[in-house]
């Protein structure tokens, strides 16, 4: 009885440890992850307080874009202003939060709009779509959080934003040179 009694202590007491040692490894993984995420910053743009009110208006005018794509390469200097906002607020947004994720989505559609009047196919107006609609998801969900009070899970999505922030800026400068080369 006596054994089966300190055996059964030996078991709880090592699974206590175990669970002890996998939150700290958690925990260390999220301050990885939130470290990451505040480095992976666009150099040389300043971070914008963010709208909520004007993102949505933002979305509209792209909707109303995407939906009449005649009208687009009239508005290449628009869309290049929306991309700058959206940047900003990216820059100034915390990592993970709606408000990242939804400039970064703004940013990638009115990106893939352009695309669209260098290379119109109903491709880039599909993901501009796609894009506008995670960015309007984003801003009418409540959750909001920080990467060191999130789950790990939200940690991710901070970074996976801020590298799709990043490969938008890449896209941008590619588009650059493409409208130049276009008459």
């Amino acid at each position: 009885m006596k054994i089966s009694g300190i055996l059964i202590l030996v078991v709880v007491f090592s699974m206590a440890v175990v669970v002890f040692l996998q939150s700290r490894d958690v925990t260390a993984k999220r301050e990885a992850l939130a470290i990451i995420a505040t480095e992976l910053r666009e150099e040389g743009v300043e971070g914008l307080r963010f709208d909520r009110d004007r993102a949505f208006e933002l979305i509209i005018v792209l909707e109303g874009l995407a939906a009449d794509p005649t009208a687009i390469p009239n508005h290449i200097e628009d869309l290049k202003v929306i991309s700058e906002t959206a940047a900003g607020w990216a820059a100034g947004a915390a990592s993970p939060s709606p408000e990242l994720h939804a400039s970064v989505a703004l940013r990638a559609a009115s990106g893939e709009l352009r695309g669209y009047a260098v290379r119109p196919t109903s491709t880039g107006l599909d993901k501009a779509r796609r894009k506008l609609g995670e960015a309007r998801h984003a801003l009418t969900t409540t959750a909001v959080g920080d990467a060191t009070s999130a789950p790990s899970g939200l940690a991710t999505e901070g970074v996976r934003d801020r590298l799709q922030n990043l490969e938008a800026a890449q896209k941008e400068r590619a588009l650059e040179v493409e409208e130049e080369l276009v008459p």
